[in-house]
């Protein structure tokens, strides 16, 4: 007698992807820009000082979107927006079955964005899209969020960072950008345009898994643990400040 709404939400996420889930197909989402030469290059040389089946391993994946070779993958990694469930939850999730309709159904997304798109642009054709689509009574409630983030390899900021590394007998393995989220456009946008970057010695691993780590003390010469990270961030602000 009633619509479901779990299987409401349901078919309005289908329409955001394509049928392997892997393409957005959300009506005038914003574009990315094409990479340059120079980024196409550093991706190239960080893909051959990392090793394809280690990265499989740890990920514990067999292969990659389309069966993409190791650079290619990289390329896409880097230059490709995506849309991601995060989570999706309704109704019961205990053990055992309950015979109810849920009334509430929720997912909650990330929408990764790279270079030359712009958050609020992204937010407004998903809205757009669901509301064409006849879903425009589900609520899209953007919790947090920011546009893309990117500095030259060749700026003073990352050359600095390049040096002290060498230094440490370390040879860097530069990319693009991170495939990942954090709030550098409030240094690299609008109105400070200042560089920004990630930088430090020591290991760590399992980024927001059970059993993420960072080394402390290290046994191993050539792992720095907390005292050689936080050394490595004086010899980073001084070689800057030369």
């Amino acid at each position: 007698m009633v619509d479901s709404p779990a299987w409401h939400l349901v078919k309005a996420l289908d329409t955001l992807v394509s049928k392997d889930g892997n393409d957005i197909t959300i009506d005038n989402y914003p574009k990315p820009r094409a990479l340059t030469d120079e980024e196409k290059k550093m991706i190239a040389e960080a893909s051959k000082k990392q090793n394809e089946e280690q990265r499989k391993k740890s990920l514990g994946v067999q292969h990659w979107i389309n069966d993409l070779p190791w650079a290619q993958a990289q390329e896409r990694l880097e230059s490709q927006p995506t849309v991601n469930i995060e989570g999706l939850v309704g109704g019961y999730t205990g053990p055992g079955g309950k015979t109810i309709l849920p009334h509430r159904a929720v997912a909650k997304m990330d929408l990764r964005l790279v270079p030359g798109m712009k958050a609020n642009d992204a937010l407004a054709a998903l809205k757009a899209h669901l509301a064409k689509r006849g879903f425009g009574d589900i609520e899209v409630n953007m919790t947090g969020g920011y546009d893309p983030t990117t500095t030259p390899a060749s700026g003073p900021l990352i050359q600095a960072q390049i040096a002290v590394l060498k230094r440490a007998n370390i040879d860097p393995v530069m990319w693009p950008w991170n495939a990942g989220s954090y709030p550098g456009y409030v240094f690299t946008g609008e109105p400070l345009k200042l560089a920004s970057g990630h930088f430090g010695l020591g290991h760590g691993s399992g980024a927001h898994a059970p059993d993420e780590y960072y080394v402390i003390d290290s046994t191993n010469p050539k792992i720095q643990g907390m005292d050689g990270a936080v050394m490595s961030f004086v010899e980073y602000l001084y070689e800057l400040g030369k």
